[in-house]
């Protein structure tokens, strides 16, 4: 009687420990699940659309050089971006054989990119009809910056990588900062009641841009009036000629030479000294203001490049 007492305690115990041994076993499981948990952060891209991202990737390639001048800024290193041509002298510091080249702002080298094993690609509008391919090698998202409502677009993508890269602090800063250089400057430009034309020049030709454009901020965030209203919305701008000046006089023309960029053309200052031109009030009172292309046409929406847009225009003003 006693043996079988003693057979049952061992078989009573048994199951306790082996009861108490799994319980043990999932709850150190759980507890090391919830220590790997990857924290994420969502962001809104290009198309105004949530996407989740995990919080602080490590090996980052940027294909929009907006993007790459405000993690620049914000102290957030990258692994590679395009480098081939020649890159903006604000992102100079990427020429650096520490930082991968994958390609150009048209032409992606995805067996580069492939080969860095990135946790994250960040693309642009030239790269957007190719991101299904880019999502194939790692998350990716657009964070292309809206003319048409660029400092709320720009002001959206400084505070999303803010949080994504622990950066929230440095993203605000650098957000008042240009805020309060915006206010200023479109109060000045509003009490002038100052209007403006936009226009790229290219290789001979030259295109104007409306409110709703790549430009837009010249007119919704710096307050120019647009003088004609009529300008078809395009993403490349309405082909128009000199006579177009004799008929819309704007108190200012904004020139972006596209030559400038692509090393193709005569430069935009000497396709605008012609007889029609000079003809015209804006080019008689000296309006006739040639931005930094290279920043217009390569870089909007970035921290360094958004500061330079709005010096060139005040400086241009005074």
């Amino acid at each position: 009687m006693n043996k079988k007492i003693a057979a049952i305690i061992s078989v009573i115990l048994i199951a306790i420990i082996g009861v108490f041994s799994i319980g043990m076993k999932k709850e150190n499981n759980t507890a090391k699940n919830e220590g790997n948990k990857v924290e994420t952060v969502t962001v809104t891209d290009a198309n105004g659309e949530k996407v989740e991202l995990n919080k602080n990737p490590k090996k980052v390639v940027v294909f929009d050089y907006g993007v790459a001048d405000i993690l620049k800024n914000l102290g957030v290193e990258i692994t590679g971006l395009p480098k081939n041509g020649k890159l903006p002298e604000i992102l100079s510091v990427y020429q650096d054989d520490k930082y991968a080249n994958v390609g150009s702002l048209k032409e992606t080298n995805f067996e580069a990119i492939e080969a860095l094993n990135p946790d994250l690609i960040i693309i642009g509008g030239r790269q957007a009809e190719d991101i299904d391919s880019f999502k194939e090698i790692a998350p990716t998202v657009n964070l292309a910056t809206d003319g048409q409502n660029y400092m709320n677009s720009f002001s959206q993508v400084v505070t999303d990588l803010g949080n994504l890269f622990d950066k929230q602090d440095e993203a605000k800063k650098a957000l008042n900062e240009i805020n309060e250089k915006v206010a200023d400057l479109k109060k000045t430009i509003e009490e002038k009641d100052l209007s403006a034309s936009v226009v790229m020049a290219n290789e001979g030709g030259i295109s104007l841009f409306s409110q709703a454009s790549r430009y837009g901020i010249i007119y919704s965030d710096l307050g120019f009036k647009q003088v004609d209203n009529n300008i078809d919305e395009s993403t490349h701008g309405q082909q128009i000629t000199f006579e177009y000046f004799l008929k819309h006089n704007s108190d200012y023309v904004f020139v972006v030479d596209r030559g400038a960029v692509t090393g193709k053309g005569e430069s935009a200052k000497a396709l605008f000294d012609n007889e029609v031109m000079n003809k015209t009030e804006v080019a008689k009172n000296g309006n006739v203001v040639y931005l930094d292309s290279v920043v217009w046409y390569t870089m909007t929406g970035g921290i360094e490049s958004t500061k330079v847009m709005i010096d060139e225009i005040s400086d241009a003003i005074k």
